[in-house]
């Protein structure tokens, strides 16, 4: 059986030498209560950095300069297969507002990743972030 595939991005947002991460509502019926990065899948027909742009402005109200790809992820949500691509980008200003989406934000130093519950593949998103000296 074929399955639909989706695309979705993720934002590694840096300001000051911290990343933001967003907990998951408890409410959402996938990893309820769980951190991760602002993103999520592109529209058809729309462009994956446009659309990055789109979802951070959505989950968190927040203006994001997107710089380069990090590393690609996989997952599998019923119906979709999905492949992601994380992206590292710079805080362009503003106040956090969170959506319905998520209940709560931090920002926290990379190393510190360890002492929060991760969504799938936010681990190797933080510790590819980590193997690189800049963005």
């Amino acid at each position: 059986m074929i399955k639909p595939l989706g695309v979705a991005g993720k934002a590694i947002i840096r300001r000051n030498g911290k990343i933001l991460l967003l907990q998951r509502s408890v409410t959402n019926e996938f990893e309820p209560g769980l951190w991760e990065f602002p993103g999520g899948k592109i529209n058809f027909g729309e462009n994956l950095i446009e659309a990055l742009k789109r979802e951070v402005r959505e989950e968190v109200g927040l203006p994001v300069k997107v710089g380069r790809p990090l590393i690609t992820w996989n997952f599998f949500k019923e119906p979709f297969w999905v492949t992601g691509i994380t992206f590292c980008c710079e805080f362009a200003g503003g106040q956090i507002t969170l959506s319905h989406e998520h209940d709560n934000f931090v920002w926290i130093s990379p190393g510190e990743y360890k002492k929060y519950s991760l969504g799938i593949s936010v681990k190797e998103q933080i510790e590819s972030y980590l193997e690189l000296t800049e963005c």
